[in-house]
């Protein structure tokens, strides 16, 4: 359980907070060691609270609840943590452990999201859920292990749209759809292919900002 300050309780009380959790967006490789990438220099979160702050000085708390290796499975126990934050929005960047598994389940990978979900839904201030989307890792020397990985991270990002389609408070953001799927523009955006990179980190955010804004309008 996370201790929260008074300070930080004082902010988010006067703020709408948006929690951030669960780890990594581009799908692992199996057996890779977890990196936390949210919690880098420039990360995504980080590029989230500036773009929030930028359209609405004040209006909006971030905080991280990112952990290295977390899977839809064990984030299930951080959601009481997340939901003592009193959150107005709850982002969720899980998958990606699952999706670089050695034999990927999406069946049973989505029943865990769900409880996440359901879990996160039911708690007292209902807050609303952005489910991102993972994005393919860059394998410049392996053109068919590429053509793999991405047909295969295209069928789970259809499989999170299927899961939040048509429940209310939940929103999918779909990262991969935009994703540059070749040359500069797509190598620039991962370190060593696995781990975004700060312009990965960049667009990351400013798209998931771009979600939590319309979702209050």
């Amino acid at each position: 359980m996370f201790l929260i300050s008074w300070c930080t309780a004082t902010a988010l009380a006067a703020s709408q907070p948006v929690v951030a959790m669960g780890n990594g967006l581009v799908a692992s490789s199996p057996g890779q060691k977890p990196v936390a990438e949210e919690s880098v220099p420039g990360g995504w979160v980080s590029v989230l609270q500036d773009c929030l702050d930028e359209g609405a000085p004040g209006g909006y708390s971030v905080v991280d609840r990112s952990v290295p290796g977390e899977t839809a499975r064990t984030a299930r126990e951080r959601v009481p943590g997340v939901l003592d934050l009193s959150p107005r929005t709850v982002v969720v960047a899980l998958g990606a452990r699952e999706l670089g598994a050695e034999s990927p389940n999406p069946t049973r990978f989505i029943k865990d999201l769900d409880k996440v979900v359901d879990e996160l839904r039911e708690g007292g201030t209902r807050p609303s859920v952005v489910v991102v989307g993972m994005v393919s890792p860059t394998l410049e020397s392996d053109a068919d292990a590429q053509a793999a990985l991405d047909a295969r991270t295209t069928a789970w990002n259809e499989a999170l749209r299927t899961e939040a389609d048509g429940r209310p408070g939940v929103q999918h953001m779909d990262l991969w759809s935009t994703w540059p799927r070749q040359g500069p523009a797509r190598s620039g955006l991962t370190r060593g292919g696995w781990q975004l990179s700060d312009q990965g980190h960049a667009r990351v955010g400013a798209m998931v900002c771009d979600a939590v804004r319309a979702l209050a309008d």
